[in-house]
């Protein structure tokens, strides 16, 4: 099955990685979404939320709290208790705030919000929030390479290093040579040559193609946390998140 890593931006287009880099204009960007169709199938992995407010309220029914603004996984990331709060260059934005919004509703038509969406089955692309890695099929999986990054590099940092990957070329090449340094990353990676990340929008999307390959071919090591009604997205594995997270929703609920 194909993979293809996407980091959408709202003006710039796409900045997509299969195997080599590619930028798309926003012009561009539908024709593409659509290209990707092919007897292979496809695993699309997307960096921007793809679902909203849980199911029930999609489907008619009340919303209450940050339903329409934050999901759980979301918070999760944000609050110290749970033991995996990111650090500052490591955003984790409530869903409703984040800038590319629009351009997920309007290019695969999610997250879906009320009951006046298209219905999941009218959709370009089918959404994956839960369960094992599909085999076959057109899918999309929502993930967040800045979490995967930080996941991913962590413990070979100092707890002082900067995370701004976003802001500096010096911290996004450090991390860049660190993820290579994982043989798993840089196997599926190897396609990029090597070559540093022109930009950061590059970088995740190579983080976004590498979390998808790794799901596909890799049991165990990248996994998917959350739910359809908790918000999900695809991460590295480490010991005692998943357990973190279902006592964190149990808490919260």
């Amino acid at each position: 099955m194909r993979v293809v890593g996407i980091d959408p931006a709202p003006t710039k287009g796409l900045d997509t990685f299969d195997g080599s880099d590619r930028h798309i204009p926003l012009s561009g960007a539908r024709s593409f979404v659509h290209s990707l169709y092919s007897d292979q199938g496809a695993l699309v992995c997307w960096d921007a939320p793809l679902t909203g407010p849980p199911t029930a309220a999609v489907f008619g029914g009340e919303g209450s709290g940050s339903a329409f603004s934050q999901r759980p996984i979301e918070s999760f990331f944000s609050k110290s208790g749970t033991g995996f709060k990111t650090p500052p260059g490591i955003s984790v934005r409530p869903y409703a705030g984040c800038p590319h919004w629009a351009l997920s509703r309007a290019l695969l038509g999610l997250p879906r919000v009320g009951p006046y969406d298209a219905d999941h089955e009218q959709l370009p692309l089918k959404l994956v929030t839960s369960g094992t890695p599909p085999t076959s099929g057109f899918h999309v999986v929502e993930v967040h390479p800045a979490v995967a990054i930080w996941l991913w590099c962590r413990e070979r940092r100092d707890s002082t290093a900067s995370w701004e990957y976003k802001k500096s070329a010096s911290v996004s090449d450090e991390l860049w040579n660190l993820l290579l340094a994982n043989p798993d990353i840089e196997r599926v990676l190897s396609g990029a040559g090597g070559d540093r990340p022109t930009s950061d929008d590059v970088l995740d999307a190579r983080v976004a193609y590498a979390l998808g390959r790794l799901w596909l071919d890799r049991s165990g090591s990248v996994t998917l946390l959350g739910s359809a009604d908790h918000g999900s997205f695809l991460r590295p594995q480490i010991a005692g998140m998943r357990e973190a997270f279902t006592a964190f929703v149990a808490e919260s609920a």
